[in-house]
Order: structure tokens, then sequence, then C-alpha cells
């Protein structure tokens, strides 16, 4: 009888400690989740960063390079992106003016095109990231430099947090 006892006592101390066990195997199984999310979330927000990084790189076609950028400029704003993300972004921002300041400062010399002539308001772009305002006399670059200027104050933003 005692070993009955003995049995049976066991039996009941296991039964109080299931629930227990069975809370910690639910909570393993609900932050793996969380992870693998997240992990999944981050895997297409990166996805997404990368056709818009070749496409703000493209030579090829301004209209695409302008949605290259205005695609990070909204990447960056979101909770999937670190600080290192943001500088990343900042730094590719920075190189998307050069370009394009390069690029006009070589139209100043071909005959014929004036970069800056007859310029509209509305092709007068200001760069504080730079301490400067410019004039653009190509419609695409005047959007591809406030672009790049917004990408450069979305990366800001994003570190600060």
């Amino acid at each position: 009888m005692e070993i009955m006892d003995g049995i049976w006592t066991a039996v009941l101390g296991a039964a109080a400690v299931a629930p227990l066990a069975t809370f910690g195997v639910v909570l393993v199984a609900y932050l793996t989740y969380r992870q693998k999310a997240h992990a999944d979330r981050r895997d297409q927000w990166w996805k997404r960063a990368q056709w818009g990084i070749d496409s703000a790189l493209s030579d090829a076609d301004p209209q695409r390079r302008l949605a290259g950028i205005k695609v990070l400029v909204q990447l960056i704003g979101s909770d999937l992106a670190t600080a290192e993300d943001a500088e990343l972004m900042s730094a590719l921002a920075v190189g998307i003016q050069d370009q394009e300041l390069d690029r006009l400062a070589s139209l100043e010399g071909v005959p014929g095109v004036r970069p800056g002539a007859g310029q509209r308001p509305d092709r007068e772009v200001r760069l504080p990231s730079r301490s400067m305002t410019l004039p653009v006399g190509s419609p695409a670059a005047a959007l591809v430099l406030r672009e790049a200027e917004r990408l450069i104050d979305a990366a800001k933003e994003r570190t600060a947090l």
C-alpha cells in the first residue's frame, strides 16, 4: 500500500507541475514565432531597400532613380529600419547628390547648354545639408536633388530616435 501511496503522490506532483510546463512551452513557442516574424519582415524590408538602392543609383533612367530614392525615404521611416540603415541611407543620399552636382557641373562646359540659365523658381534647389541653394536647369535633376535631401532628413530623424 505504501508503494501505491508513493506512486499516487508522484502523479499528483507531476500534475501540479504540468500547467507550469505547458505555460513554459507556449511562451517559448510564442517568442520563437515573434522572432521569426520580425526576421521575415526585416528580410522583406531589406529586399525593398536593395531595390531602392539599385534604382537610386541607376544612371540610365532618371524616373527610376527618383522612384528608388522615394522608396528609400519611405523605408527609412519604418520601425524595421535601424540606426545603421539610416547612416547607410544618408551616405547614399550624399553620394547621389554628389553625382547630380557633378553631372550639372559637367554640363556647364557643353556649348549651348546652360544648366542654370532661365531657371524657374521650381528649379532652384535648396540643399540645407550642404548649406547651399543652386539653380538647376533640369526638372529631373531638381527632383532627384530634393528627394535626396529628404532622404538625408529622414535618416537624421531615424538616428535621433
